[in-house]
C-alpha cells in the first residue's frame, strides 16, 4: 500500500487523460481512493513545506513526484529530466544553398524595393504620357487606313478585312511591347564609332536573317556621373517621335542592369566630316546639293518642337544613296522639363525648365508675378552652353538664351567649311574658338582666294549673323535664298539622284568610317572612369536601386511592312523589306 499511494499520486498528476476513464469504468477500489486522498495531503504538505523555506511550489510537486518514484507508476510522474517519455524536439538549422550570381541577382530583382516620391512623381507622369501617345498614334493609323482605303475605292468586303489586319497586328504590337529585350537579341559583328559613354556597333538580330541595324550603347555610370541623363531622355524622346526621312529611325530603345541600348538604322556611307575630310574643298554644286537637304532636316526636327543645338558635319550621315541623315540628338532639346539638366541634379527636387534661368536674379527667386512675366518673355529660350565651339552660336556662348536660330548659324559654318575648306573660327583651342565666335564681326573672313560666288558669300553672312538680324526665322527665308535657285524644294529631294554616292562593297562595308583605335575599344558592359575604376553601384545612391531618369526608356516601333530601304545582308535591290519584330 506504501508504493501504491505515490503510484496513484503519480498516475493523477502526469496523466490527467487516464483518470476519467478509471472513473467511468467504476474499476477504482476505496483504498486506491484512499492512496489518492493521502497523495493529495501528501503533495499538499509538500508544497507547504516548500514554500516554508523558500522554494517554489514547482520544485515541491517535482521533489514529490521523485520521492515517490520507485514504483512503475512514479517513474511516470517524475516529469524531471530522466523521463524516458518525454521526447526533445529540435528543428534542424537550415543549410543555406549556395546560389550563382545570376540566381542571387534574380532573387534581389523580386524584392520590393523603395523609391523616393520624386521617383514615383517622375514614372508617374511620364507612364500616362506615353499611355496617351499611344492611344493618339493608335487613333492615327485607324484614320490613315480609312483615308487610303477611301481613296482606292475598295469593295466593303475587303475594307472589312484590312480593318481585322490592322486590329491584328495592334494586338501583336502590344504583346510585343510587354516582352522585354536584352542585348542577346543582337549578334555584334563590328564597332563602328566609340564615344565618351559608350560605343556604336554594327549589329544584327537573330531572329531575322538579313537585318543590320546599329546599336549604340551608353553607360549609366557615366551617364549619371556627367549629369547626362536629360541629354539621354531628349534623344530618346526626339528618335521615338520622329517618323520622317531626314532623321535616323529608331527601331528600338532598352536597358539592363548597367547599360542603355538605341537600336537604329544603320547608314554605311559615313558621316559628312569624314567626305570632308576626303575632298577638302567641295565644289559650289556639292555643297549646294547637301546644305539643301540639311536645311530640310533642320525644318522638320523644328516642326517637331526640337532644338537639335549640334549640328556638325559629324552629326551628318550619308546613305548609300547619298543623301543625309541626322543623328546624336543628344543635346537636343525640346523645352520639357524631362530635358533640363538641373532636374536630375542631387538635393534639388523642384522642377526648372530648361528656359527658366531664375539664377540670374541671384539667390533670391523672384515673386511668382515677375516669374511669370519672365517665363512670357523668355519661354521659347534655351540657357545652357552646349555645342561644339566651331558651330556653336555666340548668343549660346554669352547665355544671353537662344532659339531654333542657333541651329542655322550651324548651317552657315559648315557651308564656310565646304567652300573654304576650314571652319571659319579655327584655333588652337577651344577657348581661343569661343573668343573668336563671340567676336564673330573682327573675325568672320572670308578669303578672296577661296573664289566664292557672291550668292555664296551672302547666305553664309546672312547666316553667321547677330541672331536679330539672322535669317531662318521662317525656313523660306533660306530656300528662296539665289543660293538656291538650281533647287526645287517643292520637289522630293530624297527621290532625286544624288551628286556623290558613297562606296559600299558589301552590306557589312564599314570602310566609309573612320578606323577605331584598338585602344579606344572597351567593353560596353563595364563602367569605368579616367582612372579605369568605378561602377554604377558607386554612382546611385543605396537608397536608390534604381535611378527614376531611366523610367519608361523601353520603345519599340510599330510594325511597317513598306519598303524602307534598309540595309540587309542580301545586297540585291528592292528586296529590303523593314521586319520590325
Amino acid at each position: 500500500m506504501d508504493h501504491g499511494t505515490p503510484s496513484g499520486s503519480s498516475t493523477a498528476e502526469s496523466s490527467p487523460a487516464t483518470t476519467p476513464t478509471s472513473a467511468s469504468g467504476g474499476r477504482t477500489s476505496s483504498g486506491g481512493g484512499g492512496g489518492g486522498a493521502e497523495a493529495g495531503s501528501s503533495v499538499a504538505s509538500a508544497v507547504g513545506n516548500a514554500s516554508t523555506s523558500g522554494a517554489s511550489s514547482s520544485g515541491g510537486v517535482s521533489a514529490a513526484g521523485g520521492a515517490a518514484g520507485g514504483g512503475a507508476g512514479g517513474s511516470g510522474g517524475g516529469g524531471g529530466e530522466d523521463n524516458p517519455r518525454k521526447i526533445k524536439h529540435q528543428s534542424p538549422i537550415p543549410e543555406r544553398k549556395n546560389l550563382s550570381k545570376e540566381k542571387e541577382a534574380e532573387r534581389s530583382e523580386c524584392k520590393v524595393k523603395h523609391y523616393s516620391p520624386q521617383a514615383y512623381k517622375f514614372f508617374m507622369e511620364q507612364h500616362i504620357e506615353n499611355v496617351l501617345k499611344s492611344y493618339s498614334q493608335r487613333n492615327f493609323r485607324i484614320k490613315q487606313l480609312e483615308s487610303e482605303m477611301s481613296k482606292l475605292d475598295l469593295p466593303e468586303e475587303t475594307k472589312i478585312e484590312m480593318r481585322k489586319l490592322l486590329c491584328q497586328k495592334e494586338s501583336n504590337y502590344i504583346r510585343l511591347k510587354r516582352a522585354k529585350m536584352d542585348k542577346s537579341m543582337f549578334a555584334k559583328i563590328k564597332t563602328i564609332g566609340v564615344g565618351a559613354f559608350g560605343e556604336v556597333t554594327l549589329v544584327k538580330k537573330i531572329d531575322t536573317t538579313n537585318h543590320l541595324y546599329a546599336m549604340k550603347t551608353l553607360r549609366k555610370a557615366d551617364v549619371l556621373k556627367r549629369n547626362q541623363v536629360a541629354h539621354v531622355k531628349a534623344e530618346r524622346d526626339i528618335l521615338a517621335e520622329a517618323d520622317n526621312e531626314w532623321v535616323v529611325k529608331l527601331y528600338y530603345s532598352f536597358q539592363d542592369k548597367d547599360n542603355l541600348y538605341f537600336v537604329m538604322d544603320y547608314i554605311p556611307g559615313g558621316d559628312l566630316m569624314s567626305l570632308l575630310i576626303k575632298k577638302g574643298i567641295f565644289e559650289e554644286d556639292l555643297a549646294r546639293f547637301y546644305i539643301a537637304e540639311l536645311t530640310c532636316a533642320i525644318d522638320s526636327v523644328h516642326k517637331m518642337g526640337f532644338i537639335h543645338r549640334d549640328i556638325k558635319p559629324d552629326n551628318v550621315l550619308i546613305d548609300r544613296k547619298g543623301h543625309i541623315k541626322l543623328t546624336d540628338f543628344g543635346l537636343c532639346t525640346g523645352f520639357r522639363w524631362t530635358h533640363d539638366s538641373k532636374y536630375y541634379q542631387k538635393n534639388d527636387h523642384a522642377r526648372q525648365d530648361s528656359m527658366e534661368a531664375w539664377s540670374k536674379f541671384g539667390p533670391d527667386i523672384p515673386p511668382p508675378l515677375e516669374r511669370r512675366k519672365f517665363r512670357e518673355k523668355n519661354r521659347a529660350k534655351a540657357h545652357s552652353i552646349v555645342g561644339t565651339p566651331n558651330y556653336i552660336a555666340p548668343e549660346v556662348l554669352m547665355r544671353s538664351g537662344y532659339t531654333q536660330l542657333c541651329d542655322w548659324w550651324s548651317v552657315g559654318v559648315i557651308l564656310y567649311e565646304m567652300l573654304v575648306g576650314q571652319p571659319p573660327f579655327l584655333a588652337n583651342t577651344a577657348e581661343e574658338t569661343q573668343i573668336k565666335v563671340i567676336n564673330w564681326r573682327q573675325t568672320l573672313r572670308i578669303p578672296v582666294d577661296a573664289h566664292l560666288t557672291p550668292e555664296a558669300m551672302d547666305i553664309i553672312l546672312r547666316l553667321c549673323k547677330n541672331e536679330d538680324e539672322r535669317i531662318g526665322r521662317n525656313v523660306d527665308e533660306i530656300k528662296s535664298h539665289p543660293f538656291f535657285r538650281t533647287i526645287d524644294f517643292t520637289k522630293d529631294l530624297r527621290s532625286q539622284q544624288a551628286l556623290y554616292e558613297p562606296k559600299i562593297k558589301y552590306p557589312t562595308d564599314t570602310s566609309n568610317f573612320d578606323p577605331i583605335d584598338p585602344g579606344r575599344l572597351q567593353d560596353s558592359s563595364s563602367s569605368c572612369d579616367e582612372n579605369g575604376h568605378g561602377n554604377l553601384d558607386e554612382v546611385c545612391d543605396s537608397g536608390k536601386p534604381f535611378h527614376h531618369g531611366f523610367f519608361e526608356f523601353t520603345f519599340r516601333r510599330f510594325f511597317d511592312d513598306e519598303c524602307d530601304h534598309k540595309i540587309t545582308l542580301d545586297s540585291s535591290e528592292g528586296q529590303a523589306e523593314a521586319i520590325y519584330v
